[in-house]
């Protein structure tokens, strides 16, 4: 059994696991990261192209304001945002940008090279975010890894953490499982970081890394802290359906593209004729799987992405990873459209904690995706990797003041057998389903009866479908510790079901349609009676779901 003792352990090495250590390494207390993969090869920031959105008077376009990027984030959330923590991310975006820029990350400038070049996307008033081509969020992580170990934060890869661990009712530490050699890992901490990201692999087609299945969801349930807004799940409206290997992968960026129905219409004309394809993400999703349902679909059950209009050498020079993609599979996206359909992209809901970023549950924080309240129930882009950024440093900042005033609890070593007995358990069963099929049966039941459209009757069919699939036996079938896909796999499923059983109880609890969340059978927005935050809480098998008022602060909607 291996035992790390720290003040500050944070889950998670992606972006904003890593911003959050980054911050609370500053504070002479000692930080330490646990990642379920390599940090700089796991997660999704390092796959994120986009930008950052951040509205600075240095480089702002004339017009705009931290109050209006406010504005925008709160109603293309549909007002479920948490408003408070909304204009806390607007107003430190701005500076974290400049600090992104002296730890190593250059974002790119006009000719002049005095101001950033910026972008605007989907629900933004105007142009407001800067970005480094369609590396944006790689570059910020190896920003980021490479401030840490200048601040000598040790990272501990490969290593899956199965539970939180606690004493008199406060965190006190984590229990883990080496992925590589099946080693028991024990934690002792006086502050914990959720920074575990989403939970994309829950669904069929996803522009997720694999890894991201809902681990931290799962952590915060058990433990008995509450996720809210788990209903909101945002697809990004162009992801690849062919070839099959990359179905599903980010396809383009809307800013960069128009959208063409089968018969060659322009459909986005008919359904946001202002902002076309600059539309929500939750808008232009439910257009393109409206123009498949009414037969205006491309062969694959898609529509067309076209980017011809663009002069010549745009799109190699804006986005030359995705352009090197196209060009291995041997598309031309000068001369031809490409076929795309809505996938999975990020997760609004999450772990639910205060202004200082701390959940209820004492020592317990979040950042990152794996957090709710910032982006209510659709996610404006851009506005991801600025929340990385300031909830990474509120996260890291409030957890290490904590850890500086805290009592250490110890860790009982008998908590280690748990895990040893969790991994027996697994390997004992000698017949059942594989865990990869599990998986895939679970994909299949989120994608068809809780995604883009929703009704009662199809949430209910899905929640029955996850209920049978839970009480499944699983085998493993390889019975070795050592490198066992099969057993991550088993100890992943855990958590994907439990985070498909909040969505879909909390979808069903929302009887209208808001942002991403569409009921077909409750289509329209009621501000009335449905303005309210559902909160789920409970062991995986024994949720509850209870509801609570949208404190609206800043801004109110008509009612």
């Amino acid at each position: 059994m291996q035992r790390v003792t720290c003040d500050v352990l944070v889950v998670g090495g992606g972006g904003a696991g890593l911003m959050a250590a980054y911050e609370a390494s500053k504070h002479n207390v000692r930080v330490a990261v646990v990642n379920k993969g390599k940090v700089q090869r796991t997660g999704v920031t390092i796959m994120a192209p986009g930008a950052i959105a951040a509205v600075d008077d240095r480089w702002k376009h004339e017009g705009d304001s931290t109050d209006l990027h406010i504005k925008d984030t709160i109603q293309g959330g549909c007002y479920i945002n948490d408003q408070e923590m909304v204009a806390t991310v607007a107003a430190m975006a701005p500076a974290l940008v400049l600090e992104l820029e002296r730890m190593g990350a250059i974002f790119q400038r006009n000719d002049a090279g005095d101001t950033y070049m910026l972008r605007i996307d989907g629900g933004h008033t105007y142009p407001r975010c800067p970005f480094l081509e369609d590396r944006t969020g790689k570059e910020m992580v190896k920003a980021m890894a490479s401030a840490l170990r200048k601040n000598h934060v040790p990272l501990y890869e490969n290593i899956m953490i199965t539970r939180l661990l606690q004493s008199g009712g406060e965190i006190c530490g984590a229990a883990g499982i080496h992925l590589e050699t099946g080693e028991s890992v024990l934690f002792e901490c006086k502050s914990l970081i959720l920074a575990t990201g989403g939970a994309g692999s829950l669904y069929a087609n996803t522009d997720n890394s694999i890894d991201l299945t809902g681990d931290g969801y799962a952590l915060a349930l058990e433990a008995g802290a509450p996720l809210r807004d788990m209903e909101f799940v945002q697809f990004y409206p162009v992801g690849f359906l062919f070839p099959m290997a990359l179905k599903g992968m980010l396809a383009g960026l809307l800013y960069y593209c128009r959208l063409y129905n089968a018969k060659g219409e322009r459909f986005m004309e008919k359904y946001d004729p202002e902002r076309l394809e600059l539309s929500t993400r939750d808008r232009v999703s439910r257009a393109i799987v409206q123009e498949v349902l009414e037969g205006r679909g491309s062969p694959r059950g898609g529509v067309y992405m076209d980017m011809t209009f663009q002069e010549p050498g745009f799109i190699a020079r804006m986005t030359p990873a995705l352009y090197a993609t196209y060009r291995n599979i041997g598309i031309g996206p000068e001369k031809e459209r490409i076929e795309i359909a809505p996938t999975v992209h990020f997760f609004m809901g999450g772990l639910d904690v205060d202004h200082t970023w701390q959940s209820p549950l004492p020592g317990l924080f979040g950042a990152g995706e794996v957090v709710g309240g910032m982006h209510g129930g659709n996610r404006l882009s851009q506005n991801a990797l600025a929340e990385i950024l300031v909830s990474g440093v509120m996260a890291g900042k409030s957890a290490a003041e904590r850890a500086a005033k805290a009592k250490p609890r110890p860790v009982d070593p008998a908590e280690s057998q748990v895990e040893q007995n969790l991994l027996a358990g697994l390997l004992r069963v000698e017949k059942g389903l594989a865990p990869g099929e599990v998986k895939t049966r679970l994909k299949t039941i989120m994608w068809e009866h809780a995604g883009v459209f929703r009704t009662e009757e199809s949430l209910k069919k899905a929640l029955a479908l996850v209920d049978a699939l839970a009480k499944e036996p699983v085998r493993v079938p390889e019975k070795d510790l050592y490198m066992n896909r099969g057993l991550v796999e088993a100890l992943e499923n855990r958590n994907m079901l439990a985070t498909a059983r909040c969505i879909i109880l909390s979808a069903l609890e929302r009887r209208e349609s808001r942002a991403a969340h569409y009921r077909s059978d409750y289509p329209e927005t009621d501000n009335k009676h449905h303005l309210k935050t559902i909160l789920v809480a409970g062991r995986a098998g024994n949720l509850a779901v209870r509801t609570r008022p949208v404190a609206l602060t800043l801004i109110q909607p008509e009612v």
